[in-house]
């Protein structure tokens, strides 16, 4: 599930969310060019969040999902709910985010994943 998208000067930014192993839901994240969104320049090969074993318990155990994010100063804050009974939020360096996407977390050599 992919939500909106935020423009940075490196390409487009997008929170994703996903279900791994054990049906435990995750945050990733991806970035697209400017230009042409289609093209993902990168993705992390790792999530970029996993839930805690506090958030691993509740209604719905092993949850954690985002409806946006918001940039501030150097930082994404993304607001989250776990396990659908509360709410948190989580800070990223932005820079540091950028980078590791365009670096080392490229899965797909900059060709459409469609």
């Amino acid at each position: 599930l992919i939500r909106s998208p935020i423009e940075t000067k490196e390409g487009w930014l997008v929170i994703t969310h996903s279900v791994g192993p054990m049906r435990e839901y995750n945050l990733g994240a991806s970035l697209y060019e400017l230009d042409n969104p289609e093209i993902e320049i990168g993705r992390l090969a790792e999530p970029l969040m996993v839930p805690t074993e506090k958030e691993r318990e509740g209604y719905v155990p092993n949850v954690i999902y985002s409806c946006g994010s918001i940039v501030h100063d150097d930082d994404l804050i993304i607001p989250y709910a776990m396990s659908d009974h509360s709410s948190s939020y989580a800070t990223v360096n932005i820079k540091e985010l950028l980078k590791a996407l365009k670096t080392n977390g490229s899965q797909t050599n900059g060709k459409d994943n469609k």
